[in-house]
């Protein structure tokens, strides 16, 4: 039988809109194509998502949501904008929740209500939600999609299998792009960026804390402003954007991250590892303590392509000019909008009648993904 639906990429978004879907009786299959971004997120969540996530687990189980501290910082010679509901710290009560940021030369810190989903145990825990969901999960490698006299079939593999469905969403991230290219059709609001983080091991952790690393406050250190949104917004300018920060990773933390723009825009090339990591470098001379620098040069780094939206809203819903089509990506704080817009994706397409209606009042228009 031929699912009802297809979705292409099996990361958060993928995933969630597939258990979404599931959940309302539909015949799933997901398809994971390429290394997602999702493991080397940071996982903050919103507390106005924060409903989502414990419907989520109370329905498949727990898939890593956690109290945490999102810490806003600004350095000395910055200006800061701080956001309503912001509780300014002081310096031992910042170092308290952050030990890393004892030698930081920090202009200031304020503290957000939030909370996180741990995205190692997302990845493993997902998969076993899904398998339980009746979804069926496929590892392929997709040459691109099946396309017969305006309505989109399915997806063809690199071995030649077709696997129909009746719609297919695409949530495939930065693959997202070739697959439409392959039915001769781009957006022009997405593109793509290389996103790097530094591991810091546990074992090194240890040895600054002189103890357990995982026994320290959760908490998520960003930046006030983050560089790398502004210059998602722009056409031009500078390749390599790093904004420093610090967030759990499992039993260890990460450092991050360094973005590399391509040009033209659209160019997904991967970049030059050596770059990315010598950003991530002079980055953490402003927030990580001075005896963790020698070791930067072999910390193990993430490197992965992420799709974002050069207006800065994620794109969701049906792609005008394809029956059976729809995307379902570029997110921005993705952990905290796809649990409910992928509720209303799979409604959406499992209930056209409520399609436009639907998207319409999250002003996600379908307007925004005119295909050419």
């Amino acid at each position: 039988m031929i699912p009802d639906l297809l979705v292409v990429g099996a990361g958060l978004a993928g995933g969630l809109l597939a258990l979404e879907a599931a959940d309302s009786g539909a015949k799933v299959c997901i398809i994971s194509t390429a290394p997602m971004a999702t493991p080397i997120s940071y996982g903050g969540v919103q507390l106005a998502a924060l409903e989502q996530w414990q419907r989520l687990e109370k329905r498949h189980g727990f898939l890593g949501l956690e109290p945490a501290e999102l810490l806003l910082y600004w350095l000395e010679d910055q200006k800061p904008n701080i956001p309503p509901g912001a509780q300014r710290l002081d310096p031992s009560q910042w170092r308290g929740l952050e030990p890393l940021l004892v030698d930081a030369p920090l202009g200031g810190v304020v503290a957000m209500p939030y909370a996180r989903v741990d995205p190692l145990v997302l990845t493993e825990n997902l998969t076993k939600a899904l398998a339980v969901a009746g979804v069926q999960q496929r590892n392929l490698l997709l040459q691109g999609l099946l396309l017969e006299e305006g309505v989109v079939r399915g997806c063809k593999t690199k071995a030649g299998e077709e696997i129909l469905a009746q719609h297919t969403v695409l949530a495939a991230g930065a693959a997202t792009a070739p697959l439409l290219a392959s039915i001769g059709c781009s957006l022009p609001l997405l593109d793509c960026s290389w996103a790097a983080l530094l591991q810091l091991e546990a074992g090194l952790l240890d040895n600054f804390f002189c103890g357990q690393a995982s026994d320290q406050p959760k908490a998520i250190v960003m930046p006030m402003e983050l560089k790398r949104m502004e210059r998602e917004r722009s056409t031009s300018g500078a390749q390599l954007i790093c904004d420093g920060g610090i967030a759990p990773w499992g039993k260890a933390k990460v450092f991050g991250q360094a973005s590399f723009f391509g040009e033209p825009i659209g160019q997904i090339d991967k970049p030059n590892p050596a770059v990315m990591r010598a950003g991530l470098k002079e980055a953490a001379k402003s927030l990580l303590p001075q005896q963790l620098w020698p070791s930067l040069a072999e910390l193990p780094m993430a490197l992965q392509p992420v799709a974002f939206s050069r207006d800065g809203l994620a794109l969701v819903g049906p792609i005008s000019r394809f029956k059976g089509l729809s995307v379902f990506t570029a997110f921005s704080a993705a952990f905290s909008l796809v649990p409910g817009l992928a509720t209303v994706l799979a409604a959406a397409i499992l209930d056209p009648k409520r399609s436009m209606e639907a998207l319409s009042n999250l002003e996600l228009l379908p307007e925004r993904l005119p295909a050419i």
